[in-house]
Formats: structure tokens, sequence, C-alpha cells
């Protein structure tokens, strides 16, 4: 799998009860997916986050992630294509999103019916059912959040990110902005094409 992501810190952190801890996380592709997925796995386990915040529950962790976007969520070059004869170039037994449960893909892949159990670990499935995968565990652990992590998507490009006394800003490509206490680069791989092959 190949998903890179680069954190990059404001100026000043937020302080307990100054509202919500404010990610941007440009890209929505397999890497935006998987950072805002292990967010919410910190926020729903009280780990991450300012307390002192907004939450139903009182003094509780609270985080806002904005993705900024043009596409859906893990639909970039490497899990966004339709054709089932892309496959994963990395067994279902390596491509677990859950920390601690390698086999966690594979039992996906058995209970959706891509393979039988015996020949699950060693299982090189579909590029797009991964991508699903990850939509499905992404969804889960946002769910597991309650009303303590919030996600916008800004569907549009990033082309500029600056740092000010309000925060991280990162300019969008209609001139707006998304402020942010912290920002991760989650842009992963270039777009495919052809240009690498010689001509006839």
């Amino acid at each position: 799998m190949s998903a890179r992501s680069t954190a990059h810190p404001s100026a000043s952190a937020p302080t307990a009860g100054s509202g919500p801890l404010r990610i941007v996380v440009v890209g929505a592709g397999a890497a935006g997916s998987l950072v805002v997925f292990h967010i919410a796995r910190l926020v729903a386990a009280g780990s991450a986050g300012n307390s002192n915040t907004a939450g139903s529950g009182g003094d509780r962790p609270s985080v806002d992630v904005t993705v900024v976007d043009p596409l859906d969520p893990v639909s970039g070059p490497a899990f966004g294509t339709a054709d089932a004869a892309h496959l994963l170039n990395v067994p279902a037994s390596g491509m677990s999103v859950v920390p601690g449960e390698r086999f966690d893909f594979v039992t996906w892949c058995v209970d959706e019916g891509l393979t039988s159990p015996d020949d699950a670990t060693y299982f090189f499935a579909p590029r797009n059912r991964w991508a699903r995968y990850l939509r499905t565990r992404l969804d889960e652990a946002r769910a597991a959040t309650g009303d303590r992590l919030r996600v916008t998507h800004v569907r549009s490009t990033a082309t500029g990110i600056s740092v000010d006394a309000s925060g991280v800003r990162v300019t969008t490509a209609d001139g707006s902005a998304v402020v942010g206490d912290r920002v991760v680069l989650a842009t992963g791989l270039p777009g495919v094409g052809d240009g690498w092959s010689p001509c006839d």
C-alpha cells in the first residue's frame, strides 16, 4: 500500500478548553482517509483533542477535522480504480488498517465472499475492494466517536499553506482558506499516466 502523509504543527498549539483541536487533512485518498480513521480511533479512546469542549458528555475530547480534496474518500490513483482486474500488490494478510489486528482485512474478505478461509491469507484482492474495506472501517470508527469528532469535506484543491497567528492556513483553488491548529499533507501518489512509455 502506498500512502504517505506529513504532519505540520502550527506556531501555537491550542490549550485545553479553547475549543476543538482543528486538523486540516490535505488529501482524501488512502493516506488522508487513514489519517482520519486513526484520529477517530484516538478520539473514541479519549486520547485526542481538547477537553472541556462541546461534547454531549461534558468534559470530553473534541476534534474538528477538515479534509481538502475535490475527490471522494479513497478515490485516488492507487485505489480509485473500478476495474476488478487491478489487484493489490500485497496479500490480504498485509493490508489490515486496524493496529494489532493483522488479519482484519483477511476476515473482511472472507465475510464478503471474496475468497475462501483456506485461501484468504494469501489472497490478492481487487484494489477497489480494499477501498471499500477502508471506507467501511472509517465509517465505523467515526460512528464510535459520537459527537466528539466532526469531519468536513471541502471539495477543492489546496494551493498553498501558511502559518500565522490563527494557526495553519490552507488556501484552496477558489481563494478561500481553511484554518487549523495542525495540518497533515496526505497527497499520496501522483496521477496515473503513460508519459513514462517510449513513443512508437
